[in-house]
């Protein structure tokens, strides 16, 4: 038997057949609407939806990745950070259809790190015959260290960003542009660390003498300019901030982030020997 749908309606509520329900882009189940072949509340199948498994092999995984029509599919996500990051956040963190966020931010942080730890030191290994550095366990600790920092600090700047803020914004939805921030200074990291990678093999492979602490130096600035130019923009914009206002409480949260919360959780791990337990561990 179909189950109804509730539905509001200017205020109040009425009830729809699932068929009805569906016909009019809501969810045949609860009613939500519909953004895909599934329901963002519920997971029930659209209207029309293919669930036998006839789809489910390769190409449902290429579908999840770059073919969502709402341009939510992690590489088009990112590509649209990398272009407009304000616009981007913005509309995700306003979107509630959008609940891969933190998928999103594993992917990125993920990618990030087995890029700096694993990829790119053996690559420089075979291209230079030079012992491998690479460190696997590593990934796992710092992405650990990330996830431990988000817990800290997202409620201190929930509480201080809505006492000066003039639009009210629930705690969900600030985790969520949180979240997204972290994302998109994690891809922010992968692009500089192939750039200087790029750098640093190009130069060696030309016989150029290149000061690569200058280099790296040089990208981290702008790297971390860039972050916080972004941060202000989008929490002005989220909390209906003065400039000033916004500058402010990034310049608090960057200062609480990168010289106390960070540090003290990585030398926490760092004594407490993490890194060698997950290499034991894992082998």
């Amino acid at each position: 038997m179909v189950k109804s749908a509730v539905v509001r309606v200017d205020g109040g509520f009425e009830i729809m057949t699932g068929a009805e329900a569906g016909k009019v882009g809501l969810c045949t189940n609860c009613g939500t609407a519909l953004a895909g072949n599934f329901c963002s509340a519920c997971g029930t199948p659209a209207p029309g939806t293919n669930t036998t498994g006839y789809h489910e092999g390769w190409s449902s995984l290429t579908n999840e990745l770059l073919s969502k029509p709402d341009r939510n599919g992690i590489f088009f996500v990112a590509l649209s950070f990398l272009r407009h990051p304000v616009d981007t956040i913005m509309r995700l963190t306003d979107d509630p259809a959008y609940r891969s966020h933190w998928g999103f931010l594993t992917a990125c942080v993920g990618a990030q790190l087995t890029l700096v730890h694993v990829i790119l030191p053996r690559l420089f290994s075979a291209l230079f015959n030079t012992p491998d550095t690479a460190n696997s366990s590593a990934v796992v600790t710092n992405e650990i260290v990330q996830y431990v920092g988000m817990a800290i600090l997202t409620p201190i700047q929930y509480y201080i960003c809505r006492a000066l803020g003039t639009r009210h914004r629930t705690p969900m939805s600030y985790v969520k542009l949180c979240v997204l921030s972290v994302s998109y200074g994690a891809l922010l990291s992968l692009v500089v660390a192939l750039v200087f990678f790029t750098t640093g093999v190009l130069a060696l492979k030309t016989a150029t003498t290149i000061d690569m602490a200058s280099v790296g130096q040089d990208l981290t600035f702008m790297m971390l300019a860039a972050i916080l130019v972004f941060i202000a923009a989008s929490h002005r914009r989220f909390w209906g901030m003065k400039w000033w206002i916004a500058i402010g409480v990034t310049t608090v949260i960057a200062v609480l982030s990168w010289s106390v919360v960070y540090p003290a959780l990585t030398a926490f791990t760092d004594k407490a020997n993490i890194s060698g337990i997950l290499g034991r561990v894992f082998g």
